[in-house]
């Protein structure tokens, strides 16, 4: 249990992992399906690929992500584990479970056929969103005034200016949000972290990052399942709504990780059958709002007062 969950968490990272140390995404895939299936195989090829591919646990700033029986944890570097108290992954099978779809990196040539079918279903999305050229800016647009959640992701998604100190990852949020008010008449108060609050690029600890969150009261929201769209190429759409339905029957609330790229066509390709799939299962789909429940890789309660 513990590994599907590490997988589900960290998925992100590989495209980091994979070209250092050479792993395998599909093999990776394959083998967590095949120990899914049958859990009485040797987990051990399958801790091999994990290990390959995501490389050491992060414990930068002294804390390292991990997950234990679908309970989201973070650990100090001494090993102890601390629980996230807003993990919101328990399944409790009496109630409908919620399905948040949400798209990083946009707008892009794609944001509009995202928009259209989203519309034709009546899904309501969450989008977090990059600084853009002008071309751009009517997407922005669309996704307020079509009732879908606008979240912030960084203005440059430049891993080393974001991150580079608490000062310009605020710069960027800033210059970010009055982009978004310059071109919608409104701020976003939802955040998302490039690689996620449990990435390994930042240089400094992420609660530093987190406290100028909080104290500009901004949410930040990680992801419990994914389609894998930014981590291998070639995966139809049906991989990659497969993906995702194998990640959110376990969860009550999922936050699904997808990505509005012009390098991810195949994502939008698979929306509909997304969208049709969770219906037929029974799934209600929303976007991000005050009552969605706080999916962190590492608490905003981490964060000494």
């Amino acid at each position: 249990m513990f590994l599907f969950y590490k997988v589900n968490q960290l998925e992100e990272r590989l495209e980091y992992a994979l070209s250092e140390d050479g792993g395998d995404y599909l093999t990776l895939r394959q083998s967590r399906e095949a120990l899914r299936n049958n859990p009485n195989a040797n987990s051990e090829r399958f801790a091999t690929s994990v290990k390959s591919v995501l490389g050491a646990t992060n414990t930068k700033g002294g804390k390292a992500d991990n997950t234990v029986d679908g309970e989201q944890t973070t650990q100090d570097a001494d090993g102890k584990e601390q629980s996230s108290t807003n993990a919101g992954n328990e399944t409790d099978s009496k109630e409908t479970k919620r399905v948040y779809l949400t798209f990083d990196d946009g707008p892009s040539i794609y944001t509009g056929q995202i928009l259209d079918v989203l519309a034709a279903n009546n899904v309501k999305a969450t989008f977090f969103v990059i600084g853009r050229d002008e071309e751009y800016y009517d997407y922005y647009k669309r996704i307020v005034d079509e009732g879908h959640t606008l979240g912030m992701h960084s203005y440059s998604h430049v891993y080393q200016d974001l991150y580079a100190s608490v000062e310009s990852f605020g710069d960027e949020i800033e210059k970010l949000n009055d982009l978004l008010y310059k071109v919608t008449g409104t701020k976003s108060s939802i955040f998302r972290f490039p690689g996620g609050s449990s990435n390994n690029v930042a240089p400094l600890p992420i609660q530093d990052y987190i406290a100028y969150l909080n104290e500009h009261n901004i949410n930040y929201y990680d992801w419990n399942a994914l389609n894998g769209d930014a981590v291998t190429s070639g995966l139809s759409p049906e991989q990659l709504v497969n993906n995702i339905m194998n990640d959110v029957e376990n969860n009550q609330d999922s936050i699904v990780l997808m990505h509005d790229l012009q390098t991810t066509h195949t994502t939008v390709e698979s929306l509909q059958l997304l969208i049709d799939t969770l219906k037929s299962e029974g799934y209600e789909i929303l976007p991000i709002d005050a009552d969605t429940p706080l999916i962190q890789h590492v608490s905003c309660n981490s964060v000494e007062e």
